[in-house]
């Protein structure tokens, strides 16, 4: 459940261009970026039309144009439109929009997917001039934005076909951190294991994406600049290490945030939203947290179906559930991946199963976004048991979901309590040390789960004593034993020979492998009590 934070420190400074590198400190990787940023910012006066010189990009990296418009507009985030008309080299066409950027500034951000020359025309509504040039494509070392794989519609991909297994990190002011804290906190969470940052929820106390106007009335047809350069920033720096950020209500409408009151406003927002993200490889679109307490199903896949339409598919885009979302929106061909809402309130973590359904009824990867939220104050103690937390975290990956942990541990290791404004890693980053104790548990299972082939593998609850099974039938299994009972696994399908090693998921320690033949239904004994993990693969020949 959302909830209002303290006040942190705000930086509005706004860089250049999203790069690639994945140095291991923002600074570092920051300088790296902002080189070879230089060679890919085109600016150019909008008195002038010529073209100009081809420029070499990265593939999938940023090209960001700049240009300057002097004529005077009432309101210039909608009384004109900056459009560009982009050519691949294969022939196809697409259009992005600009956007605004303060004084006499628009701009364009562009991120070509394919190798080759592209063309590109911009142009604005009225008349004043744009700009038109070529750039050149190359193949690189970046790998894409995150899209759902094409193998296995249960897990996550880049583009270039590199698998993902998400492990997030809650930051609740991504925005918002300064960029010595925002670079300290990445670079922690980085070597945690994490991979995506879930964040920012905006407030009204902290800032919105909109103006105020007379009266203190919000203005949904102008955009607080320092808000959206503040998700500028987290986004560059998340890019340099290699990061993706889901973020969690900037639309509003829910948990304190004002509603679009209109069609009109909620199309230029969506435009606007969609111009400044839409270069940026690391963006998805998550527009609003518990979305039933704002909107109806119809107007939120209105507004997720133009998400969708506005950025052209190169992006995934999802909706944050007060539970599971309705079976209609699961289907719904704007869903990209399911988000759950369904916290660790008391010592049964085997609930967690159930994802498995969830995965067989609609075949989309699951994020567990708010489960292991540690300290929350509707977890309470059981929010605060390692044993239970980390049953839960392995019960949810291997039922085929995905992890956003949350640090909410109050120093020096109380949970939240009601009406208190107090202060935790998920708010104010590396401003204060992690109170947390998940961390290296997450880290084992993250590294466990990016070791096995995930786009041949499925939840087969049925296929272990246990009811927690992640598998490739007849190949490979992995189960769970949560309070270190036996498990039979069900080999009938598996042929040959088979090594076996368990997997101490507190220390991160494999026992030695032993082997066994397939064809029939085998027991396990576990090594020793507390929760186990058992993996079981065909034995390569010459092992």
């Amino acid at each position: 459940m959302a909830k209002d934070r303290p006040d942190v420190g705000e930086d509005s400074m706004h860089t250049m261009s999203a790069g690639n590198p994945t140095e291991t400190t923002f600074l570092s990787a920051l300088s790296r970026v902002a080189v070879a940023a230089a060679s890919l910012i085109m600016a150019m006066s909008c008195g002038s039309r010529a073209d100009q010189a081809m420029r070499t990009v990265e593939r999938w990296d940023m090209v960001e144009l700049s240009l300057t418009n002097p004529k005077g507009y009432t309101n210039p985030f909608k009384d004109v439109v900056l459009e560009c008309r982009m050519a691949s080299p294969s022939g196809r066409e697409a259009k992005v929009y600009g956007f605004y950027d303060g004084g006499s500034t628009w701009r364009l951000r562009l991120m070509p997917d394919e190798p080759g020359v592209w063309n590109y025309r911009a142009s604005f509504s009225d008349g004043a001039r744009g700009i038109e040039g070529k750039m050149k494509c190359v193949k690189g070392k970046l790998h894409g934005p995150l899209r759902v794989s094409r193998k296995n519609p249960l897990w996550f991909e880049r583009a270039d076909g590199t698998p993902v297994y998400l492990c997030a990190f809650h930051l609740w002011d991504v925005d918002g951190l300064d960029r010595n804290t925002l670079a300290k906190t990445l670079d922690f969470i980085k070597s945690q294991g994490f991979n995506a940052v879930v964040g920012p929820h905006l407030t009204p106390r902290r800032g919105l994406p909109w103006e105020r106007g007379a009266g203190a009335k919000t203005d949904f047809s102008r955009f607080n600049l320092d808000v959206w350069r503040g998700l500028d920033q987290a986004l560059r720096a998340l890019a340099a290490r290699d990061m993706v950020l889901i973020p969690f209500n900037i639309f509003g409408g829910t948990n304190g945030m004002p509603k679009i009151p209109t069609r009109d406003e909620e199309d230029l927002f969506i435009r606007y939203w969609v111009a400044r993200w839409g270069g940026f490889w690391n963006a998805t679109y998550q527009p609003v947290s518990e979305w039933e307490e704002g909107f109806s199903e119809a107007e939120v896949t209105r507004i997720c179906t133009r998400l969708r339409e506005e950025d052209g598919g190169r992006h995934v885009v999802s909706v944050h559930s007060l539970e599971a979302n309705p079976e209609t929106v699961q289907r719904a061909p704007w869903l990209d991946y399911h988000t759950v809402q369904d916290k660790l309130m008391d010592l049964n973590p085997i609930k967690y199963a159930e994802l498995a359904d969830l995965s067989r009824k609609s075949k989309k990867p699951i994020l567990a976004h708010e489960c292991l939220w540690e300290g929350n104050l509707y977890q309470k103690e059981p929010g605060l048991d390692m044993d239970n937390m980390r049953r839960g975290a392995w019960i949810i990956a291997l039922s085929g979901g995905q992890i956003n942990y949350a640090d909410e541990v109050i120093f020096p290791r109380k949970y939240q309590l009601r009406g208190r404004d107090e202060v935790y890693y998920s708010v104010v980053g590396s401003a204060m040390k992690p109170c947390g104790l998940l961390y290296g548990s997450l880290k084992i299972l993250s590294g466990f789960m990016r070791s096995l082939p995930l786009g041949r593998m499925v939840p087969c609850p049925e296929l272990s004593s246990g009811k927690v099974c992640l598998a490739e039938p007849g190949k490979q299994y992995v189960a769970y034993s949560p309070d270190g009972a036996a498990i039979t696994l069900d080999l009938s399908r598996a042929e040959g020979r088979l090594k076996t090693y368990w997997l101490d998921p507190r220390t991160g320690r494999r026992s030695a492998g032993t082997s066994l033949t397939g064809g029939e239904s085998r027991s396990f004994a576990t090594p020793g009590e507390g929760d186990w993990v058992l993996h079981v693969a065909v034995q390569r020949r010459g092992m």
